[in-house]
């Protein structure tokens, strides 16, 4: 489960390209937030968070899968999210 985390993270990270339609200006409706110092990154799909990747696992919004099974708790990545976005 680690590797798989891992290679999440490392696909993340370098496969950022753009979407080809002409996006809002700011920001663009899908891309991948990644937080030094929080440690995480968050995965966002027409400006709404969808999952967020930290040390401890891979938060989908209604799914959450540690490493110990799969659970779906909702305010479980809401509360992760919303840590996440107070460490700035």
């Amino acid at each position: 489960m680690r590797s798989f985390i891992a290679a999440a993270a490392v696909v993340a990270a370098f496969v950022g390209y753009p979407a080809l339609a002409e996006e809002p200006a700011g920001q663009e409706a899908t891309r991948i937030e990644i937080d030094q110092t929080a440690k995480t990154f968050v995965f966002v799909i027409d400006g709404e968070p969808v999952a967020l990747l930290d040390q401890t696992g891979l938060h989908v919004r209604d799914v959450v899968s540690t490493g110990e099974g799969v659970r779906n708790r909702p305010e479980e990545f809401q509360s992760r999210l919303d840590a996440s976005e107070k460490k700035d």
